[in-house]
């Protein structure tokens, strides 16, 4: 089976687990929620992947944007699985049966997250990427960061994660996570662009 071909149906099987999570969501809720980065993140990726799928069926040369598209959305999902993993599952008591496997975030902490950095990694045509490429990958994190940050402050959210609760915790705690999410970001989106080339320079 083709590298093209591998890419194609993960990328197919991307978009029917978003859908799938996105109807769940829908079912429990009665809607999505924007102020989540997990629900953001993986938006970002149904379309990217969505899109990925339409360039590869009709057979034309992925554009530059749609590969930086792909790299912001594979550095977001990462995000949302290693920040379950490092940070909210250990907040929460270690929940990582509930976090990692029930309802929708099945889809959206492990599954989907999973699949997009291993098509990325391995399968998708989107191996030129430079030092800069890895701070475009994190601008969605920042932009999310700064607007969370800001309803935060001015009281129209609370949250929705702990460390965005910024009316609740000290500066010193507050400027602590803006270096530990963002740097975990970065550290992610360099790991990713270093194995992707690593694998397809081979």
């Amino acid at each position: 089976m083709k590298k093209k071909d591998i890419s194609l149906v993960l990328n197919i099987l991307i978009v029917v687990l978003e859908l799938i999570g996105f109807i769940l969501s829908f079912k429990i809720f009665n809607k999505i929620s924007i102020e989540f980065y997990t629900q953001d993140s993986n938006i970002l990726a149904l379309f990217s992947s969505l899109i990925y799928v339409i360039y590869l069926l009709l057979n034309k040369k992925i554009p530059k944007w749609l590969k930086e598209f792909k790299y912001i959305t594979t550095v977001s999902l990462s995000l949302t699985f290693f920040v379950v993993i490092l940070i909210l599952a250990p907040m929460f008591n270690y929940a990582y049966g509930y976090l990692l496997f029930h309802d929708i975030m099945l889809y959206e902490h492990l599954l989907c997250p999973i699949l997009g950095i291993i098509t990325f990694i391995f399968f998708d045509d989107v191996n030129k990427y430079d030092k800069k490429d890895s701070l475009i990958a994190i601008s969605f994190t920042i932009i999310y960061a700064v607007v969370l940050i800001i309803l935060n402050l001015v009281n129209v959210i609370e949250g929705p994660y702990p460390f965005l609760r910024v009316r609740y915790q000290s500066v010193i705690v507050s400027i602590m996570w803006l270096i530990l999410i963002p740097g975990l970001s970065y550290l992610l989106s360099f790991g990713l662009r270093k194995l992707n080339y690593r694998y397809n320079k081979k």
